[in-house]
């Protein structure tokens, strides 16, 4: 997995994975269960909040 690679997680089983991974199967489809419901998971940012 590189550094700016987009992570997707399916929404009926909970596995991640990367685009790659999601081309093994024709169409926007989990490579593990074959749900066609994906989530992009975000990237892990630190947000900095100033302390009053």
């Amino acid at each position: 997995m590189s550094v700016g690679e987009k992570m997707y997680k399916c929404a009926k089983c909970g596995k991640e994975f990367s685009k790659e991974e999601m081309e093994i199967l024709p169409g926007v489809k989990c490579p593990y269960c074959g749900w066609r419901i994906v989530i992009k998971l975000r990237a892990p940012t630190v947000k900095r909040v100033r302390a009053a």
